[in-house]
């Protein structure tokens, strides 16, 4: 009996400060940081949202792919990679981001992107299993 009114409390607690914390994601608290930079909200929900819906997707469709097996997973992690870069590069051009943060998102994506590029295409256990996975599917 003890134990379930501290585990019922316990629960109310997580229960209420889940309420707290989407009150503040309501209400505007917290800050919203995109590149290192703080910005407004709705300058974050009109620069960045867009970009994090489309990489979401694309990370939902690599985990399916991967899980599947299927062989155009691996370009879909490089073209995560190419659309970050793409989508900062637009923005920094019409100057609707600052370049600080347009270099930011360009070199992360290059610091990430890189390492798959080898990983994916190049390391020769992975690039000959995806090989297989494409003759596999051609047949």
């Amino acid at each position: 009996m003890v134990a379930s009114f501290a585990t019922s409390r316990r629960l109310n607690e997580i229960k209420e400060s889940l309420q707290r914390a989407g009150l503040r994601a309501i209400h505007d608290i917290w800050p919203h940081i995109m590149g290192g930079e703080r910005v407004t909200r709705s300058e974050w929900l009109y620069i960045a949202a867009p970009l994090v819906a489309v990489i979401g997707v694309l990370m939902a469709l690599i985990a399916f792919g991967f899980a599947a097996q299927k062989p155009w997973s691996r370009h879909l992690v490089i073209a995560m990679f190419s659309l970050i870069i793409v989508y900062a590069s637009i923005l920094g051009a019409l100057n609707l981001i600052h370049h600080t943060v347009m270099w930011r998102a360009i070199i992360n994506a290059s610091v990430f992107g890189a390492p798959s590029v080898w990983y994916f295409y190049f390391k020769p256990n992975v690039a000959a299993y995806f090989h297989e996975l494409r003759d596999r599917y051609h047949l």
